[in-house]
């Protein structure tokens, strides 16, 4: 039956694990990523009840990366993110798309190595969609996908940014 819990005018808690491998030319090394993202997600900023039944949302998205460097010189990738998170609703409420585009900093232990990081310091940039599932009233499971790129932005010469890109799953608590 219906809840009387508002999941679009709620607070959201998600924990993502996925595994990201780099896709682009900024470096000539491989890099294998594996992101864990803790995110926070504020209630509704703007709701839009659509004809057909479906909502289409935007909340405010914080993220905190912790990241394994499992191929590549470096270790593990620390930082923050931010965005706006866009879901389209469908009618049951029971299910979501999912897409945030945004950036943020954080610092990696970079080693010296030529197509590594040149410095510790860096900027972050990401994409990631997916669709959230509810299997409980407040419980719900996502899998999605998730770009990101890593950069110092010329602060080192060379600058070898590592564009990666991969799956992703999580589960997300609303409160």
């Amino acid at each position: 039956g219906a809840s009387s819990f508002d999941l679009i005018d709620s607070w959201a808690f998600d924990m993502e694990v996925g595994s990201i491998w780099n896709v682009g030319n900024g470096t000539p090394l491989d890099y294998h990523i594996v992101p864990a993202i803790f995110s926070l997600r504020t209630p509704a900023h703007w709701v839009w009840n659509l004809d057909d039944g479906a909502t289409f949302a935007v909340r405010a998205r914080m993220n905190a990366l912790m990241e394994a460097v499992v191929e590549g010189p470096e270790n593990h990738y620390f930082g923050f993110s931010a965005s706006p998170s866009f879901e389209y609703w469908l009618p049951s409420k029971k299910t979501y798309f999912h897409f945030a585009i945004g950036g943020g900093a954080g610092v990696i232990d970079s080693q010296g190595v030529y197509g590594g990081q040149g410095q510790d310091f860096t900027w972050n940039w990401y994409m990631h969609g997916g669709v959230r599932h509810f299997v409980t009233e407040r419980m719900a499971v996502s899998l999605g996908v998730y770009y990101q790129h890593n950069s110092n932005r010329g602060a080192t010469d060379p600058n070898p940014g590592i564009d990666s890109v991969g799956p992703m799953l999580g589960l997300s608590w609303h409160f």
